[in-house]
């Protein structure tokens, strides 16, 4: 399976960079056709949805390769991308986690989560600066 995976990520990245995207839809459109249940295709089209900043379809895309191979780390990294654009930090970290859990050397990942770890950081030190507004007693 993994063979013809990777004959499918190779496939597509050849047509999105001679074609552009468009081609690069039409092709995973034609693999999904024949096959809806390509975890592979699935998330070929989910990174194409991210690109074309359809977050959460990306999203739903890549949830749907996921239920399938619960071991795509492409899936993973791009469910993390977009969680992380849909302002979901905290959860695209365990998504980059699981892909890095799955490919220790995946670069994109480690990157990824670094981006979110440092928004996460700088929502927690605003959070920590912000002045505490002084308990009003109640009016009955």
């Amino acid at each position: 399976m993994r063979k013809t995976a990777c004959g499918i990520s190779k496939n597509a990245l050849r047509t999105l960079s001679t074609n552009g995207v468009d081609g690069a839809v039409l092709l995973i459109d034609c693999m999904l056709n024949s096959d809806p249940e390509s975890s592979d295709a699935l998330a070929a089209r989910s990174e194409i949805l991210y690109m074309r900043k359809r977050y959460q379809e990306a999203l739903e895309c890549s949830e749907r390769s996921l239920l399938i191979d619960p071991e795509n780390a492409a899936a993973w990294n791009t469910k993390g991308n977009a969680l992380y654009m849909l302002g979901r930090y905290r959860e695209a970290i365990e998504c980059y986690d699981r892909a890095i859990e799955l490919e220790p050397l995946f670069v994109k990942a480690w990157h990824n989560k670094k981006l979110a770890l440092e928004h996460v950081v700088s929502q927690l030190r605003v959070h920590a600066t912000r002045p505490r507004s002084r308990s009003r007693s109640r009016r009955a």
